[in-house]
């Protein structure tokens, strides 16, 4: 259910690269993959230790997913002319991480929630932890943002708090210099995230290379039709259609 998706289209010079959040999954981006010129090739890359078990993500290394994006980043890059890269939360930073370090060919960015500042709401705690525990929302739902297994041995979540805080340290690293960012980046942030800091737009608003759009009545993981319906049409103009 959650392996990544790839689609090599012979002589294209145009590619995609979806990067999703921490504990999601390639199929956060079914909708808008959809949405890619036919002759254009995609990747929704998985994350390591992403799509398996509790224990598999515990087990993960920050690098580990730095490095697995670069060399998405880096196979695009040299077999097509232009790469455009669709992100979502802890995949934001990893994205700006990897353009910052290496941005040739990288022809545009757009991204969903970015964490600069993070704020975790007690609500959210209790939601993820039934989400783990398989309680509340429906598998159907879950599997479309939600990519590990789910596990009622609570103590194997443990291991999940290194994880944590790496992501706390990515931000950190990310917020200090993505305002050398030179990619051109659609940033949409969610005005109801219950993860991530109305505090991380100011910082985005001093980045000459950020079109910043705040979406009112979303949250992290859902966008409100309206909202989404505006995400639509900016990946539609950023890819010419």
């Amino acid at each position: 259910m959650h392996e990544p998706y790839r689609r090599t289209v012979p002589g294209a010079k145009n590619a995609v690269l979806f990067v999703h959040g921490i504990v999601s999954t390639p199929r956060y981006w079914d909708a808008y993959a959809a949405l890619v010129p036919e002759d254009w090739s995609v990747h929704c890359l998985l994350l390591p230790g992403h799509g398996g078990s509790v224990t598999d993500f515990g087990r993960t290394k920050r690098g580990e997913w730095l490095a697995h994006v670069r060399q998405a980043i880096g196979e695009l890059r040299a077999s097509h002319e232009r790469v455009y890269i669709v992100a979502h939360s802890l995949g934001t930073l990893l994205t700006v991480q990897a353009v910052l370090a290496e941005p040739e060919k990288i022809a545009g960015l757009l991204l969903l929630a970015v964490p600069l500042r993070i704020f975790v709401q007690p609500a959210s705690i209790i939601r993820n932890i039934g989400k783990g525990l398989g309680l509340g929302e429906s598998p159907e739902e879950l599997a479309r943002y939600y990519g590990t297994a789910q596990d009622w041995r609570v103590w194997r979540y443990i291991g999940w708090i290194p994880r944590y805080l790496e992501l706390f340290a990515i931000s950190a690293d990310v917020r200090r210099r993505i305002a050398a960012l030179t990619v051109p980046a659609q940033v949409f942030m969610s005005g109801r995230d219950e993860l991530v800091s109305r505090r991380s737009c100011r910082v985005l608003e001093k980045c000459p290379a950020v079109t910043l759009t705040v979406l009112p009545d979303s949250m992290h993981h859902e966008l409100a039709p309206g909202d989404d319906a505006r995400v639509r049409e900016a990946l539609k103009r950023m890819w010419g259609r």
